[in-house]
């Protein structure tokens, strides 16, 4: 069970990266802002796909 609950979650994760993704794109190509953003993403979903992969 614990394990359909934490695949649940990683789920979740992934499509709120999806949608965090998507509304960086809708930022300026060189503000700031959205170079920040494409970086937390990025750090996350290298954690996602480490959560995964245990």
């Amino acid at each position: 069970m614990a394990d359909l609950e934490a695949q649940a979650a990683i789920s979740q994760a992934r499509q709120a990266a999806n949608a965090a993704s998507y509304d960086i794109q809708k930022l300026a190509e060189d503000s700031i802002e959205r170079q920040a953003l494409h970086n937390l993403l990025t750090a996350v979903e290298a954690l996602i796909q480490a959560v995964d992969a245990e």
